[in-house]
C-alpha cells in the first residue's frame, strides 16, 4: 500500500484503510458527543434563576371569612397552614424537577444527534475522505473539560489538538485568556469533574473583593499564578516538543513552516469558501466585466486610473491553486487577513475576560466563545478551505440547544454551511446521496431544536432579543416574542418566564426563512438551467461555484454579525460592571 510510483496511485487496500480508519477513529466523536449530552441535561441554565416554576399552594380563608360551619372549618389553625404551604411546594418541587428532569433527557438526545449525526461529516468524512470527526471529538473533549472545571486537562487538550492540525489555531488566543483569568489566575487547583473551578473561584473573590479584608480573603496570589503558569507552559511544551521534535533535530522545521502556512497558494482556495472574500472576488469580477464597457461613456481612461484589465480573464474564477491578483478591488495580503481575524476576536476576548461576575461563567460561555473564533477565522482567514465551518458549527451545536438564540444561529449555519460542502461530491451517483443526507439532517434538527424551545425562561441575553429593541429586529430572530419584559432592573439580574414563538419548525425569523427558500432557486439553476443551457456552460464555466459560495456567505455572515453583536454587548455590560465595583 506504501508504494507510491505514481499520482495516479490507487489500491482496493489503501481505500479500504481509509474507510476503516475514518469509522475506527470517530469513536473518539461519538465518546465526546455523548458526554456533552450526559453534561448538558444537567445544565439547567435557562431555569436556574427564581422560582416560578413551581405551582402555588391554594389560597387559604382567614379568620374574616363568613362561617358556614364549626370554627375548626372556618380558621385554620397555624399548623394546618404551614401543613398545607408545605404541601403545596412540596408537589411543585416534585413537579418543577419532573419538568427539568424531561426537559435535560430531550436536550441531550438532540445534542447527540446534531454531533454524532452531522451530515457535513457524513459528506466530507465517509465520501470525500477526511478525518475531522477524530479532531472534532479531541475539541469537544477539550470543551467537555472545561465546562467540567478540569481547566489544565481542557488546554493541554487543546495543544495536543493544534499539533494535529493548525485550522484550531484560530481559538488559541480564546483558550490563553481563558486559561490565564480563569485557572492560573483565579482557578482551583483540580478536582473532581462535578467541581466547577470557576464556580469555586468566583465566590470565594466575590466576598473578599471589599476593602479591608485582610489576610482572610483569598484573592490574588503570585505563587499560586506561577506555579499554574510553570505547569501549564511545561505541559504545552511537552506536547509541541514531541510533535515538532524529530524535525527540529533534522532541521526541516522551515520546510514544516512553508507547509503549514502556504501563503504561495493564494487568497482563495480553487472553490471559494463561503466567507467574506467571496463577495469580495464576485465584486471584483463584476467590475472587471463591467468597467471595460462603462468607463469609455464616462469619459474615463482606465490606463490612467492604474487599472489594467485583461479581456476575459478569470482572474479569481480560474479553478487554479495559485495567488491570483484582483483587477480592481485592492489586493488582500495574509497580514491583512491576519489582523481582520485579531480584530474580530476583541470583543469575545474583552468580554470572556471581564466575565459577568456570576459563578460558572467558563460553563456558561466556553462553547460560544469557541464556536465565534472558529467562525471568524473561516470569515477573515487566508486560503480558508469550505469544509473548515464544521470546526465552528459542532462546537455550536452545545449552545444550540441551550439557548433560542444560538438555535437559531445553529440552523442558518448549518444550512448554509453543509450547503456550501455539496460541491466537494461531485459526481451524479452521488447526488441523490447527498441531497437526501443534507435535507434529512436539516429538518431532524429544525424539529428537535423547535421542540426543545417551545417554551422557556429567557434570562438577560434572551430577554434583550425577547424585547421590542433593536435586538429583536435581527434576521435570525422572530419579530415578537410574548411574555417577555425588557425593563432595566430586570435585565441580567432575573430570569423570567417567556413563550417562545418556536413551534415545530416554525424556529427562524421571516428574513431567514425567505434566505433558506433562495437555496431552492439555487440548486435549481446549479443542477438543471446551467447545464441545460451550453452557453451557460462554455461561457461561464464557474458560475455555479461562485454562486454557491456568494449565497452561502450571506447566510453565514449573517450568524457572525448576530454573534459579534452579543459580544460587544456583553463586553459593556462586563467592563460597566468592573467599573460600579471599583466606586
Amino acid at each position: 500500500m506504501l508504494v507510491v510510483q505514481n499520482l495516479g496511485h490507487a489500491s482496493g487496500r489503501t481505500v479500504m484503510f481509509q474507510r476503516f480508519s475514518v469509522i475506527v477513529t470517530d469513536v473518539v466523536l461519538l465518546a465526546a458527543a455523548y458526554a456533552l449530552a450526559r453534561d448538558v441535561s444537567s445544565d439547567d441554565s435557562l431555569s436556574s434563576r427564581g422560582g416560578d416554576g413551581k405551582s402555588k399552594p391554594k389560597k387559604l380563608q382567614g379568620p374574616g371569612a363568613q362561617a358556614t360551619g364549626s370554627a375548626d372549618e372556618t380558621t385554620p389553625s397555624p399548623t394546618t397552614i404551614s401543613n398545607s404551604v408545605s404541601s403545596g411546594r412540596s408537589r411543585g418541587n416534585s413537579s418543577t424537577r419532573s419538568d427539568r428532569s424531561d426537559s435535560g433527557m430531550q436536550r441531550s438526545i438532540v445534542l447527540f444527534f446534531l454531533l454524532s449525526c452531522n451530515a457535513g461529516l457524513l459528506l466530507v468524512d465517509h465520501v470525500h475522505f477526511q478525518y475531522n470527526g477524530v479532531m472534532i471529538g479531541l475539541l469537544l473533549w477539550s470543551l467537555y473539560a472545561a465546562r467540567s472545571g478540569r481547566h489544565l486537562l481542557s488546554g493541554l487538550l487543546f495543544a495536543a489538538l493544534l499539533n494535529m492540525k493548525h485550522l484550531f489555531l484560530y481559538a488559541a488566543p480564546a483558550y490563553f485568556v481563558y486559561l490565564l483569568r480563569h485557572y492560573c489566575c483565579e482557578g482551583t487547583v483540580l478536582g473532581p469533574a462535578c467541581a466547577e473551578a470557576d464556580s469555586g473561584a468566583g465566590s470565594r473573590t466575590g466576598k473578599g473583593s471589599g476593602k479591608g479584608s485582610g489576610s482572610n480573603r483569598e484573592g490574588f496570589r503570585l505563587g499560586r499564578v506561577v506555579v499554574r503558569l510553570v505547569v501549564l507552559g511545561a505541559g504545552v511544551l511537552t506536547i509541541f516538543g514531541v510533535s515538532f521534535g524529530p524535525f527540529i533535530t533534522m532541521r526541516q522545521m522551515p520546510q514544516v513552516l512553508r507547509r503549514l502556512f502556504p501563503f504561495g497558494r493564494g487568497l482563495l482556495h480553487a472553490y471559494w469558501a463561503a466567507n467574506v472574500w467571496a463577495p469580495y472576488a464576485a465584486a471584483d469580477k463584476l467590475l472587471a466585466a463591467a468597467l471595460p464597457r462603462v468607463a469609455p461613456r464616462l469619459g474615463l481612461e482606465l490606463d490612467k486610473l492604474g487599472l489594467w484589465i485583461e479581456p476575459g480573464a478569470a482572474n479569481m474564477a480560474g479553478g487554479l491553486v495559485k495567488v491570483s491578483r484582483f483587477a480592481v478591488l485592492p489586493q488582500v495580503s495574509p497580514a491583512a487577513t491576519a489582523l481582520a481575524v485579531l480584530l474580530a476576536l476583541v470583543p469575545c476576548l474583552a468580554a470572556f475576560w471581564a466575565g459577568d461576575g456570576r459563578p460558572g461563567y467558563v460553563r456558561r460561555n466556553i462553547v460560544r466563545a469557541v464556536s465565534y473564533s472558529f467562525l471568524s477565522g473561516f470569515v477573515f482567514g487566508y486560503h480558508v478551505h469550505e469544509k473548515a465551518v464544521l470546526v465552528a458549527l459542532l462546537p455550536h451545536a452545545v449552545d444550540a440547544v441551550l439557548t433560542p438564540s444560538a438555535a437559531r444561529r445553529f440552523l442558518l449555519l448549518a444550512t448554509a454551511g453543509h450547503y456550501g460542502l455539496l460541491p466537494l461530491i461531485f459526481r451524479p451517483q452521488e447526488y441523490g446521496t447527498k441531497i437526501l443526507v443534507l435535507l434529512s439532517y436539516l429538518f431532524i434538527s429544525m424539529v428537535a431544536l423547535g421542540s426543545v424551545h417551545a417554551e422557556v425562561r429567557l434570562g438577560a441575553r434572551e430577554a434583550g432579543v425577547a424585547g421590542e429593541g433593536a435586538a429583536s429586529q435581527s434576521p435570525l430572530r422572530p419579530s415578537k416574542m410574548q411574555g417577555s419584559s425588557t425593563s432595566p432592573a430586570k435585565l441580567g439580574m432575573e430570569w423570567e418566564t417567556a413563550k417562545s414563538p418556536m413551534k415545530g419548525t416554525a424556529v427562524l425569523g421571516r428574513l431567514a426563512k425567505l434566505y433558506l427558500a433562495g437555496f431552492l432557486v439555487v440548486e435549481l439553476y446549479v443542477s438543471i438551467v446551467h447545464e441545460a443551457v451550453p452557453a451557460l456552460r462554455r461561457r461561464l464555466p464557474f458560475a455555479p461555484l461562485m454562486l454557491t459560495s456568494v449565497y452561502c456567505s450571506i447566510g453565514v455572515l449573517a450568524v457572525w454579525v448576530d454573534m459579534v453583536a452579543d459580544w460587544v454587548c456583553e463586553t459593556a455590560m462586563g467592563w460597566r460592571k468592573h467599573e460600579y465595583q471599583r466606586y
